[in-house]
Formats: structure tokens, sequence, C-alpha cells
């Protein structure tokens, strides 16, 4: 009899302290596994929806490479829900989509979702000046308006890992080209509503 409740009370035990770790690696699962994409990213569904754009389910799977400018429209406290702008790609977009537009030298705005959480690069990472608001990423890009954001403005859904923060006199280099290029901020079709204060 006494060694059944010494069963019991292990087992009670073993309950009671697997409970609290089972919860804790709940909520830290997101910060290690792209939980968000296996939640909500399936390339088939995006696929059908935008067939006659020229999406594919393979296309859709591309992996690229990005450098992308934290560029907010109206500044940092404006609230624009596409506050990043595509500085290069690895492939390149017209690669991909040869009947799309050529992105060579074209600020590209963008959203941005981590494929763990469904959030963007925190704030905390970018800098004060300019030079400091560069970031490596690869991920997989969408059509404009998924996941619900901006239309006209496509999707980088990009890995966690991937976040690299730009060198300061690189980017000081990079600020100077963005000057020089044209930005698709001012083309009407890609207009997403958003007003800058």
């Amino acid at each position: 009899m006494a060694s059944g409740t010494n069963t019991s009370t292990s087992k009670i035990a073993t309950i009671v302290v697997l409970i609290p770790i089972l919860i804790a690696a709940w909520f830290a699962a997101p910060w290690i596994l792209p939980v968000w994409y296996w939640q909500n990213v399936d390339l088939e569904a995006i696929a059908r929806e935008h067939e006659k754009d020229g999406y594919t389910k393979e296309s859709l799977a591309t992996e690229f490479e990005w450098i992308v400018y934290y560029n907010p429209r109206g500044g940092r406290s404006s609230g624009d829900p596409a506050p990043y702008q595509i500085y290069s790609s690895k492939p390149t977009w017209k690669s991909k989509y040869p009947d799309d537009v050529d992105e060579h030298q074209l600020l590209v705005r963008a959203s941005l979702i981590c494929e763990n959480d469904g959030e963007g690069i925190s704030k905390l990472w970018v800098g004060v000046t300019p030079s400091e608001c560069f970031f490596k990423l690869k991920g997989q890009r969408f059509p404009p308006g998924s996941f619900g954001k901006p239309k006209g403005r496509p999707v980088l859904v990009y890995q966690s890992l991937s976040l690299e923060k730009v060198d300061i006199s690189q980017g000081m280099s990079m600020v100077t080209h963005t000057q020089q290029w044209d930005n698709d901020d001012l083309w009407e079709e890609r207009n997403d509503g958003f007003i800058p204060p």
C-alpha cells in the first residue's frame, strides 16, 4: 500500500512540474520556431488566389535575400503600416517574374512579417541616423495585401535568425544611393491608402 502511495505521489509531482514547463515552452516557441508561418502560410492557397498575376507555388517558395531600409513615410511616429523599403534583392524580382516591373535601383515599399511571431522588426533595432536603418534578411515574398497587410505593397516574410544589421559605414553609402533612385511611393498604382500625418 505504501509503495502505491509513493507511485501516485511521484506521478502527481511529475505532472505538477511538467505543466509549467509545457506552458513556458508554448510561449517560448515563437522565439525559436516559425510558429506564425506554420499557422498562416498556405502556398497552394495563395498561389491559387493570385494565379492571374503569375504566382505559382514554386515561385512563392523562392527564398530571397534582401537588404531593407527603414524609411517610414511621415517619420518614426507616423504609424506607417509599411515602413520598410527593399534596397536590394537576390535573386532579382524580374528574374522570377519577367512580366513584372524591373526593381533595379527602385525603392519598393513593403510590409515585413517575422515567420516566428508575425511581427515586424522591433524598433529597438533601428538606429537614430538613416545609415543605421539597413537590415539584411532572408525569406519569401508574397503578393501585395497578403495576410491583411496594405494593398499595393508586397509582403516579406523573413526568417528571424537571418536578421542582421548592415554596418554603419556601408549604410552611409547606401543612403546616398537611395537619394538618387526612383521611389515607388510616387506611383499612383501602388498607393496603399496611408496618408502621412
